[in-house]
């Protein structure tokens, strides 16, 4: 087959510009890829490309995204032109990627050992603890703030040091020294946490000529995927691994950057031609997802932004429905209009899962709940308490990381009481007093004759500790399935659970037993723990369930329905009330706006409320400034009908609705 010929077959359909894409070789390109435009497909057959025309080897070929949702799309699409298997490409996201370096690399950043990963949740319980023992209130310093700013440090490459300089900062000298501590505490705990996984790489390669040097040889072509989601970390980490004048490959959208507020820099796509020379930019424009009516409304929300990248987005598709503009009562009277609207499709024919409600902030979820309870239509929302958030989970999960790392004091303090085994308070004190004199981990304290504990306590803390002994020697020959289901039967947790028998604790004995279920592809605990501490949120989507998809705006990304409802369009909601007065942060609420419209493939609901109760308290609603921007030959404005109260009064099955 010809390379032509190739590029033509019916698994690669390509437009001429997704065709010139596909075709570059050699030298940085940046291409500038519209919403529905097609970019995965030329991530993957140029991927594909360069290991057919022989340019480059499988191992050779690193492409970075930002989900692993993506990540395995792009590695099954790439099998599927190659007829082969794509496993020796490294496709995965910025932080995998970095783990996997590190795995080989840690000893040059200053581990014996390789780190295990803090989750938010361990995060969460170091950061509290930081924060009570320098005696600091939790109302003036809430830890979700404290480490938003470490993180965003972390990100800029800045130390403690920095942040403690840092004259713009309220409260730099506090949090500079909780800074400090996080890191003391994760290094003693032979941790890290994600961004640590990037700056611990970066760290490296600016210190190791001969490691950057290997990773550059080994890596002949490096592509990036939603490259206006990278942070100062991840663009630093990309041109270190690219050189001045590598074969960088990088695919993004100004339009659709909206992780702003966790430091990604819309500024890299427009600083790449600087950084590296003789770039070649390639438009793509054509959709393949929306229709023309909400292609044209959402591009007339994004155009308003000044200075951006300028794409023409079109298709070839018809102009399909009107965007619906509903203008509600209130909030109840809207979410009674989206489950009225879904089931009255629904009897029609129409899947549950062909739809997806969208809005700007978690609390918006309520309302929509109600009225879909109501209703009785399924739903599943995403974003609220994650799989592995459950606390049965993460109780399990601590034996597991403390079995794998001793030195994981949080997974100590959280497995000993799960479930609860005689061992006090007191005794735990007695414990991490003995343990800190000594410059030990909790569960080697636990393990000494000498540590001051009182004979009862004494037992159950060398039972505990027999116990994480075995778990971690069967670690080594036993897969992650079975190492799990050993530890919920050995624990006691199991017993503990069924023993109270209740429903709740019927459903969470079931959990565990899904976890396992959850393990059965990886062969190795420690490659099971890594994937689930890494996974995102937009991971966990299941498009074409039979369920309807509630999620915010962020959550959407990535994704698409043939049918969208974005609710609460008012000034304060969308754009969101902390941004109104602010031009960076007012244009990425209107590039989240453009990023909701655009997932929507068939038909797109707008929504408003003349009237809104939200954080306790009626407000006037203000129809959002976006609206303004939408033309009026492609919205169809709809007043409410308040189907909600008559549905209330009597809405049946076998009615005309």
């Amino acid at each position: 087959m010809t390379n032509q010929e190739f590029l033509r077959a019916p698994k690669t359909p390509l437009n001429d510009a997704q065709m010139e894409a596909v075709n570059h070789t050699f030298g940085p390109a940046l291409v500038l890829a519209g919403a529905g435009s097609g970019k995965t497909r030329v991530i993957t057959t140029r991927a594909a490309r360069l290991v057919t025309e022989g340019h480059a080897s499988p191992d050779s070929v690193l492409c970075v995204t930002f989900t692993n949702k993506a990540a395995n799309e792009m590695r099954q699409r790439i099998s599927s032109i190659l007829d082969v298997s794509a496993d020796a490409m490294w496709v995965s996201t910025f932080h995998a990627a970095c783990l996997r370096i590190l795995k080989s690399e840690h000893a040059h950043a200053g581990y014996e050992r390789m780190p295990v990963i803090f989750d938010a949740t361990d995060q969460k319980s170091l950061v509290k603890g930081i924060l009570k023992e320098m005696g600091v209130p939790d109302t003036d310093f809430p830890y979700r703030k404290v480490m938003g700013v470490i993180s965003r440090f972390k990100n800029e490459m800045k130390g403690p040091e920095e942040m403690a300089g840092d004259i713009y900062l309220r409260g730099a000298k506090i949090l500079s020294q909780a800074y400090y501590q996080y890191q003391e505490r994760l290094k003693s705990n032979n941790a890290v946490d994600f961004d640590d996984l990037l700056t611990l790489c970066i760290s490296i390669f600016e210190n190791r000529d001969d490691v950057l040097e290997a990773y550059r040889a080994r890596f002949k072509f490096i592509m990036v995927d939603e490259f206006q989601d990278t942070n100062s970390a991840q663009y630093r980490f990309i041109k270190l691994l690219t050189g001045a004048e590598g074969n960088l490959f990088a695919v993004g959208d100004d339009d659709q950057s909206i992780y702003r507020w966790r430091g990604a820099k819309v500024g890299n796509i427009f600083d790449f031609e600087r950084d590296f020379r003789g770039t070649r930019v390639i438009l793509l424009e054509e959709n393949y997802r929306s229709a023309g009516n909400i292609l044209n409304a959402a591009g007339s929300v994004v155009r308003e932004i000044g200075g951006r990248k300028e794409k023409k987005l079109w298709t070839k598709q018809k102009a399909g429905d009107p965007v619906t503009l509903y203008v509600a009562d209130d909030g109840m009277d809207e979410a009674h209009f989206v489950a009225y609207e879904i089931m009255s499709a629904a009897k029609k024919g129409a899947a549950y899962g062909d739809f997806a409600v969208f809005y700007r902030t978690n609390a918006q979820s309520r309302t929509i709940e109600e009225a879909f309870t109501s209703w009785k239509i399924p739903y599943r929302v995403y974003g609220g308490l994650k799989f592995y958030e459950r606390k049965e989970i993460k109780d399990v999960l601590s034996w597991l990381r403390l079995a794998v790392n001793e030195n994981d004091d949080l997974s100590f303090r959280r497995a000993i009481s799960s479930p609860p085994r005689g061992v006090g308070a007191t005794s735990l004190a007695k414990l991490a007093s003995y343990a800190a004199s000594r410059r030990v981990s909790l569960l080697s304290a636990a393990r000494a004759e000498d540590n001051g504990i009182g004979a009862s306590a004494k037992k159950e803390l060398l039972n505990f500790a027999a116990v994480v002994s075995h778990i971690g020697e069967m670690a080594g020959a036993s897969n992650a399935s079975a190492l799990i289901k050993y530890a919920v039967e050995n624990t006691g947790y199991l017993n503990f659970l069924e023993e109270k028998k209740t429903a709740q604790d019927v459903a969470r004995a079931e959990n565990l037993m899904e976890l396992a279920s959850a393990a059965e592809d990886d062969a190795a605990i420690g490659d099971f723990l890594d994937r689930i501490t890494l996974a995102s949120e937009s991971d966990l989507v299941e498009e074409g369930m039979g369920t309807v998809s509630i999620m915010t705006l962020h959550v959407s990304k990535g994704l698409e329905f043939p049918v969208v409802f974005m609710v609460g369009m008012e000034d304060g909601l969308l754009p969101h009330k902390n941004s109104m007065d602010k031009i960076e942060e007012m244009n990425e609420e209107r590039r989240l706006c453009y990023v909701g419209m655009t997932r929507a493939m068939r038909k797109l609901y707008l929504s408003r409320a003349l009237n809104r109760n939200l954080f306790g308290s009626w407000n006037r609603g203000v129809p959002s400034i976006f609206l303004s921007s939408i033309p009026d030959d492609v919205l169809e404005k709809k007043k409410s009908v308040n189907v909600g109260r008559t549905h209330t009064q009597g809405f049946s099955r076998n009615s005309r609705w």
